[in-house]
């Protein structure tokens, strides 16, 4: 049974996303509704309500990781669902689900990395906290099951002054070819502009960042990592990305962990 994370979190007015924390469960469908009304809706919100509907998204990824977990193994697991502090080799770090074992120590661990605004400066950011967070568990745990999930939507707001930063940053990093052909928006003229370039180039980089299989191989690889991309217009998963092949898909994610769990910790 998952413990979740019931801290007091203030509402983000949006019905969707606060609902969701207060049902144990949440499956990825609900999760991808909640996010893309936060995506569409969240120039309205304070700063305040921002950051509460981050947490609030947070935990419902969570949450749609442990059921889907759960209906995939045999036997269910002493999941925390919410941010706990665990001593890694490096630092202490807050892994976002987790499982102790009385005997075993950590023997689950997974990172949840929403990239809902700011894609183009956010995205590479969160590449390289998950990297840090298997380094930092591995070597502490070298048993320890490690995953990363990354949460992109297909397309992102401009114009607004929380993507004008985004915007400079992104255009710095980008190759010519890279650029949209309708160019950055005037000031003040806000329009949606596709990622989908910014989320290609991720998945090249996450396939070989994944498929850690024994205990014996590099910390810093991750036992599997799932890139769930999300159309924000529609509310619904993205049919092409990541590819089939990749091992990204959610599907594949949940499977390679529940793998890695019975074939480590089967009793």
């Amino acid at each position: 049974m998952a413990k979740s994370d019931r801290r007091k979190i203030e509402p983000t007015t949006i019905e969707a996303l606060d609902r969701l924390f207060d049902n144990p469960t949440c499956s990825l469908d609900e999760y991808i509704g909640a996010a893309s009304e936060y995506v569409r809706l969240q120039s309205r919100l304070s700063s305040g309500q921002k950051k509460a509907g981050q947490i609030r998204l947070s935990n419902a990824l969570g949450k749609a990781f442990a059921t889907g977990l759960s209906n995939r193994l045999a036997r269910p697991l002493a999941l925390t669902v919410g941010e706990r502090r665990v001593a890694g080799a490096l630092r202490p770090v807050n892994a976002d689900v987790s499982e102790f074992h009385e005997t075993d120590g950590l023997r689950l661990a997974v990172e949840l990395k929403p990239v809902n605004l700011a894609v183009g400066r956010a995205i590479w950011n969160r590449f390289g906290d998950i990297r840090t967070f298997a380094v930092n568990l591995h070597l502490k745990f070298p048993f320890c099951i490690v995953g990363g999930v990354l949460s992109i939507p297909t397309s992102e707001e401009v114009g607004t002054k929380e993507a004008e930063h985004a915007d400079r940053e992104e255009a710095e990093s980008m190759t010519l070819s890279e650029e949209t052909a309708d160019g950055p928006p005037a000031p003040g003229q806000v329009r949606w502009k596709s990622t989908r370039h910014l989320i290609e180039r991720a998945i090249a980089r996450l396939i070989r960042a994944g498929g850690r299989r024994t205990e014996a191989d590099a910390p810093h690889l991750l036992e599997a990592i799932a890139v769930v991309v999300y159309d924000p217009q529609t509310g619904k998963i993205d049919a092409e990305l990541p590819p089939k092949a990749s091992g990204l898909r959610w599907n594949d994610f949940i499977s390679a962990i529940a793998s890695a769990y019975e074939a480590r910790f089967e009793e």
